[in-house]
């Protein structure tokens, strides 16, 4: 977003309080001007600020905690306890409550832009086919989370405050008729690199892109295809060659991203996107760990990979090459980057800069992650090691992953194989894999793990393919430090084989991927309490 496009966010800020407190008293405040008026005749510069505020509660809420969940619900990073073992878990104090209330607040704000707001101006025109798109991004994520949250299709009158749950069918239809009102009011990006001109905003064509997704987990298939060949046909969007580039200032508004929240390349602290715990807590403390090359991997579950996955990528070829660099490490990995930086001579050497404090690096089996991370060169740093921030833009969607649900709604449909194909050949060329023959589900199952790690669609995905309650067994039994080599190994020609790894049972009652219940968030207790008319999802009371 544009200098022009972030203004006024505090202001937005405070009206939405006072009309908050003027529902309460119903008592009009002399000077002070109403939401409803000030939406009806707010200016093109008003219209930004209310859309750049939702950019900016939807970049927030798919800040670290997004980051850190997703994965860790699914089997690829080294979670413990909580809710991903279902240890004491319940709707009281499931982790996903507040993103339940920060959703329907999404959808709230955008519609307040959709029904209030005058459609007067080409840019009043483009805010409300963002609203109508941030609208439908959001009740597709209550829709796949929670399976029948209630349709709140509108601003809810007084009387109105108690929703029954909603109709699957109707809410998907909900999701498609917002992106179809996107569609028609959103203009395309002005060329393939083109992105920076309208500032990471969402387009015509970014609505398409997630209108296929929503079409895919709705099961219209041939929907899907359309609506991502119209992504895929535009000429638009492309992949860039270097996978570990992506989430890194290099790539901001590369022709991959479908949409992206920009971050000013600013050396003050001026624009708040920047104070973003995601990179905080996605770095390793300084005080803990040394890397190679000023990059600070992380801190904790997210920064480190299972061993299953591990497995997994080497099983797949992928070791060494482009997508397999940019996304997991493993210890040898770590020391020979020291190596060819020139920042050591030997392994041995290495590991005396990586082991600044020599001995506890938790949540690790000594698989690291070579994604998102934060390189010094990268970085605001205003006063001291905690108080750093990122100056990457953070892609909301990828080229990719367009290419791969299509893929999926070929196979799945039975139709258009041999596009469906091409399109996730493109992927792992780029990934430095061989193309492949042919196509089945489970091709575009594991190219979409490889592909879009710790993005947040897998355990999702799991679920709707049915895969969970094999893929999750024993997510979250055990705890795990990483402590280096074993004793007598020689690092000069170490391997994982030989890593010293701390398992111990996680000390609670550790579930494995509840059949029946798990395929849903509950819906949490608050809102249980306050609406009697909302059902309790299945077996969760």
């Amino acid at each position: 977003m544009k200098n022009i496009f972030i203004c006024a966010i505090c202001a937005v800020m405070s009206l939405i309080i006072s009309s908050c407190n003027e529902n309460l008293l119903d008592i009009p405040q002399r000077g002070v001007i109403n939401s409803d008026e000030y939406y009806a005749t707010a200016s093109d510069a008003d219209a930004r600020a209310l859309i750049a505020y939702i950019y900016k509660q939807i970049y927030q809420e798919t800040g670290i905690d997004w980051v850190s969940m997703w994965p860790g619900l699914a089997n690829d990073i080294p979670a413990s306890g909580g809710i991903y073992s279902n240890d004491n878990v319940n709707p009281q104090n499931h982790s996903g409550n507040g993103l339940y209330t920060s959703l329907y607040r999404i959808n709230y704000l955008c519609s307040m832009i959709i029904e209030k707001m005058a459609e007067d101006t080409e840019e009043k025109k483009n805010v409300k086919g963002e609203a109508f798109f941030w609208r439908a991004w959001a009740n597709m994520y209550l829709t796949q989370i929670w399976g029948t949250p209630p349709l709140v299709d509108h601003v809810l009158a007084d009387d109105e405050l108690k929703p029954a749950n909603g109709d699957p069918a109707s809410l998907w239809n909900y999701v498609e008729t917002s992106l179809q009102e996107a569609i028609s009011r959103l203009p395309s990006k002005p060329g393939i690199d083109g992105q920076a001109a309208i500032g990471g905003r969402v387009t015509k064509h970014s609505a398409y892109a997630l209108l296929g997704k929503a079409q895919l987990w709705k099961g219209d298939y041939a929907a899907a295809i359309s609506s991502l060949e119209t992504v895929i046909h535009s000429n638009l969007y492309g992949l860039i060659d270097d996978y570990s580039a992506l989430y890194r200032p290099k790539s901001d508004f590369c022709r991959e991203y479908v949409w992206e929240w920009n971050i000013e390349d600013s050396d003050q602290p001026n624009y708040n996107l920047e104070q973003d715990r995601r990179t905080l807590q996605l770095g390793w403390r300084l005080d803990f760990v040394q890397m190679p090359g000023g990059i600070h991997i992380g801190f904790g579950e997210a920064a480190n990979y299972t061993k299953n996955f591990y497995d997994f990528m080497i099983a797949r070829g992928e070791k060494g090459k482009n997508r397999y660099v940019g996304t997991v490490w493993d210890y040898e990995d770590v020391l020979d980057r020291f190596i060819a930086l020139g920042e050591a001579a030997t392994r041995t050497e290495a590991i005396g800069k990586f082991w600044w404090k020599q001995g506890l690096l938790s949540s690790s089996v000594g698989y690291m992650r070579g994604k998102m991370n934060t390189y010094k060169e990268d970085l605001f740093i205003y006063t001291a090691d905690q108080d750093i921030f990122s100056k990457t833009n953070w892609p909301g969607m990828r080229y990719s992953e367009v290419l791969l649900n299509y893929a999926e709604a070929c196979v799945l449909s039975g139709q258009k194989i041999t596009e469906g194909l091409a399109a996730l050949n493109t992927v792992r060329t780029r990934a430095g894999l061989e193309a492949l023959s042919s196509l089945n589900l489970q091709d575009v199952k594991d190219e979409k793990r490889a592909e879009l790690a710790l993005e947040g669609d897998r355990y999702l995905d799991l679920i709707r393919w049915g895969d969970a309650a094999k893929e999750l067994a024993g997510r979250g039994a055990f705890t795990y430090t990483f402590l280096g080599y074993k004793a007598g190994t020689d690092p000069e020609n170490g391997n994982p084989g030989d890593y010293n790894i701390e398992t111990l049972p996680y000390a609670g009652i550790a579930q494995d991927f509840v059949t029946g219940r798990d395929e849903l968030f509950p819906f949490p207790y608050s809102e249980m309490l306050l609406n009697e008319n909302l059902v309790q999802n299945p077996n969760w009371e």
